[in-house]
């Protein structure tokens, strides 16, 4: 397992120790920046980097 498998396996468990609501507005929002990078391809993967960068900067 590479170490982006075993975050994402970590992240998932974190998401399914939500409540229903939670869970459903997390999979929205997923689904939300999904479409953006399948929409803008290279562009939306760079926007969500950035995104997410700015975010992680903020914490």
């Amino acid at each position: 397992m590479t170490e982006e498998q075993h975050i994402l396996l970590i992240i998932r468990g974190t998401i399914a120790g939500l409540s229903e609501a939670d869970r459903k507005g997390v999979e929205l929002a997923a689904q939300k920046l999904r479409e953006v990078v399948t929409t803008h391809n290279d562009h939306g993967r760079m926007a969500l980097a950035l995104v997410g960068a700015e975010q992680a900067a903020e914490d």
